[in-house]
């Protein structure tokens, strides 16, 4: 039975080694296998002479389904308008699977969903060589429990403490590993310390959510609202955690969506998204299902836009979603959205 200690011993120090927070080095040309991982942009002078810079990160166990990534420092030069096109384009940039991104988004946050045994790419595009760009990113990857974890065909092997057990099998009695009767207390012991942490569980974002919000009351803006305008034909989904008892309030301090036609003021539905898809249509919105207008609940709409929404607050019933949606086309409209929110017990009898 001591043994059996050891191995316990062993086994719960292998359960807090995810702990560590590993730095990961620009053009590193081999990828890094760690739970948690910071991402620092290189020194002023490196970075002068640097086009681009990439990390891999290869998953920490067979179980990662998603990556949240902490961007406590992101700022780039800001997006330049393509005299040519027209359109606002990002010269230096990072890159994330679909996601490109540029301009200052310090405190923002994504979710990347991953395939079992995939790497992650993280891509930084320098060709302006600006002094101003800095970052520092926290990389967390998240175990999913093993029956909700993607298909993969041809997965790549993945570390595991799991080939141990043969070893301690030569050791330990066969009564303590489990037979016909089912797993023993060394088995069950190392299926609890291998399977996802309760911390992990609670990290998950539901699936489809490109970010998610924890906490019952926070602020949200939209990518680069710190720089003044957002990015063109980008897509992305926004979810804060609650329960069907709840409800959501959001309460907007900032809101300026391009329009159908530019007219002045608010700007719902139609004037947003049109359900027949128009070339050279203005349809940037934010999505609010299940929403309706705090002080005019007989106003129910779906989609938002315009520039006079500012002061407003809405009210939205689970699940707590809001997608946002930029066309192709920029105009000095395109400002973005900064709001504050709420989560608490369903107070409203209204009938959505």
């Amino acid at each position: 039975m001591k043994l059996l200690w050891l191995l316990a011993q062993f086994l719960v120090l292998l359960s807090f080694y995810p702990a560590v927070r590993c730095q990961l080095q620009c053009n590193a040309m081999s990828s890094t296998r760690q739970k948690r991982i910071v991402i620092h942009s290189p020194g002023a002078e490196q970075l002068n002479k640097l086009d681009s810079c990439q990390y891999e990160v290869a998953p920490w166990s067979a179980q990662v389904c998603q990556v949240r990534i902490d961007f406590e420092r992101l700022e780039l030069p800001q997006p330049r308008l393509n005299a040519s096109t027209q359109l606002l384009e990002c010269v230096d940039f990072l890159q994330v699977q679909r996601f490109q991104l540029c301009g200052r988004n310090n405190g923002q946050h994504l979710y990347v969903q991953l395939q079992r045994g995939q790497t992650l790419k993280l891509h930084f595009k320098l060709g302006s060589h600006s002094s101003q760009s800095t970052w520092q990113l926290t990389l967390t990857q998240l175990e999913c429990p093993q029956h909700t974890q993607h298909p993969a065909a041809a997965a790549a092997p993945v570390p595991t403490v799991r080939p141990l057990l043969p070893f301690f099998r030569n050791l330990l009695p066969r009564t303590i590993f489990g037979g016909n009767a089912g797993p023993g207390p060394a088995v069950q012991l190392i299926q609890t310390l291998t399977g996802p942490s309760q911390a992990d569980l609670e990290l998950l974002a539901p699936l489809g959510c490109d970010q998610y919000w924890r906490s019952s009351s926070g602020g949200i803006v939209s990518f680069n609202f710190a720089g003044g305008v957002y990015m063109p034909d980008l897509k992305y989904a926004i979810c804060v955690a609650g329960a069907a008892n709840q409800e959501i309030s959001y309460n907007i301090e900032h809101f300026a969506l391009s329009k159908f036609n530019d007219a002045p003021g608010a700007g719902y539905d139609t004037d947003c998204h049109s359900t027949v898809r128009t070339l050279g249509r203005a349809s940037d919105y934010l999505l609010i299902p299940n929403s309706y207008m705090a002080n005019n609940q007989a106003l129910q709409p779906t989609y938002y836009c315009g520039n006079e929404l500012a002061g407003n607050k809405l009210i939205a019933r689970p699940p707590f979603v809001m997608y946002f949606s930029s066309d192709a086309q920029t105009s000095a409209s395109e400002t973005g959205f900064q709001l504050t929110y709420a989560v608490q017990q369903s107070q409203s009898r209204f009938e959505l």
